[in-house]
């Protein structure tokens, strides 16, 4: 690595720390014993975090009659658990990386292809054989947080980051390593173990866009990288995205596998309003 690639990670590394509530909400993310009241308890510690869930329970975008008066009850009623995760967590990156000024960087696509991955990943995460075998909390985590490094650089190198997003024939990650010497992935992965996330999930975001056969003995980094591109295959077409070529030994039955990937695609139009959501409420608010 030359002088200026890790003048740059430096620079990643001077990114303000999580706050509290971030570290709070990141912990609970991965936590698949987590139950309603505990992350109710965890929201209800931070007033700022509880008057964002309850404005958009209440919020016209949700259509629900009545007040709802507290965060349990948004929980429960409007949001879900994992709308509420994928919300608090959104609110929580905003204190320590705000995008502001790089046009080309959508903050709505950032989210759904972040939601989708999240649950493709927690699904598919039953049906990989591989030992360890991954947890679906934290293939849901590593899901969320995969495109945490791109967020990153556009916080820090705006200028070039959109010439990243409006360079229409450049595959994305090559300009990104040609114009910064470092990759999104390596980005995140930096960024997530000095926010002293588990080694396992750091690992998982920077390895989400390796080569599948690089990842085959790291069941959690092998199902968020073939997630990852379940999800952004999907954008370019209408229905199921094909399947990666999995490893027989090692995953279910192929017709599973295709079962599970259409429950979670069927549900996209969800997925995108969960994240006009986020990016209303997480940015707008």
């Amino acid at each position: 690595m030359n002088q200026d690639s890790r003048s740059k990670l430096f620079r990643l590394q001077d990114l303000a720390p999580p706050s509290p509530m971030a570290k709070e909400i990141l912990a609970v993310l991965a936590d698949d014993q987590a139950d309603l009241e505990e992350i109710a308890a965890i929201v209800e510690t931070y007033p700022e975090l509880t008057t964002r869930i309850l404005r958009c329970a209440n919020s016209a975008y949700y259509g629900h009659r009545g007040k709802i008066q507290s965060v349990a009850e948004a929980i429960i009623r409007v949001l879900g658990l994992s709308m509420t995760k994928a919300l608090a967590l959104s609110l929580s990156l905003e204190s320590s990386l705000r995008v502001q000024s790089c046009p080309g960087f959508s903050e709505e696509r950032h989210w759904y292809l972040s939601v989708l991955t999240a649950h493709l990943a927690r699904a598919l995460t039953p049906l990989h054989r591989g030992m360890p075998k991954p947890a679906p909390g934290a293939a849901y985590a590593a899901g969320l947080l995969h495109n945490l490094g791109t967020r990153a650089l556009v916080v820090l190198f705006p200028e070039e980051m959109q010439r990243v997003f409006t360079l229409e024939e450049a595959d994305p990650r090559a300009l990104t390593l040609d114009l910064l010497d470092v990759d999104a992935e390596q980005a995140g992965a930096l960024l997530a173990r000095r926010w002293g996330l588990p080694e396992p999930l750091s690992e998982a975001i920077a390895q989400c866009r390796s080569p599948l056969t690089d990842v085959r003995d790291n069941p959690l980094a092998e199902v968020v990288a073939v997630s990852v591109r379940l999800a952004e295959a999907s954008l370019a077409q209408e229905g199921p995205p094909p399947l990666p070529e999995l490893v027989d030994t090692h995953w279910g039955r192929r017709e599973e596998i295709d079962r599970v990937i259409n429950e979670v695609i069927q549900r996209a139009e969800e997925f995108r309003n969960m994240a006009r959501t986020l990016t209303r409420h997480g940015v707008d608010a």
